[in-house]
């Protein structure tokens, strides 16, 4: 049987996922990628093995990385200040 926070934190990971804009440069994506981030921190702390939790930390601070990347190529876009 899966613990309840364990189901609950896996469906609003699908939610999130589920919401991708298609523009991969958007200042949204970045927004986007932080509700990723923050759903896999969630989901971290309610995973089992050490392993799981190691693995959604990291992707957490990728999708962070990510969204920090996107939010600076718009800075420096042309026409778009």
């Amino acid at each position: 049987m899966v613990a309840p926070a364990l189901k609950h934190a896996l469906r609003h990971l699908r939610c999130v996922k589920s919401q991708e804009p298609s523009d991969a440069d958007s200042v949204e994506f970045a927004d986007w990628r932080e509700r990723i981030a923050e759903a896999l921190d969630v989901l971290a702390g309610v995973l089992v093995f050490t392993e799981d939790r190691a693995r959604a930390g990291a992707e957490a601070t990728a999708a962070r990385e990510q969204a920090a990347e996107v939010r600076r190529r718009a800075e420096i876009r042309p026409g778009e200040r």
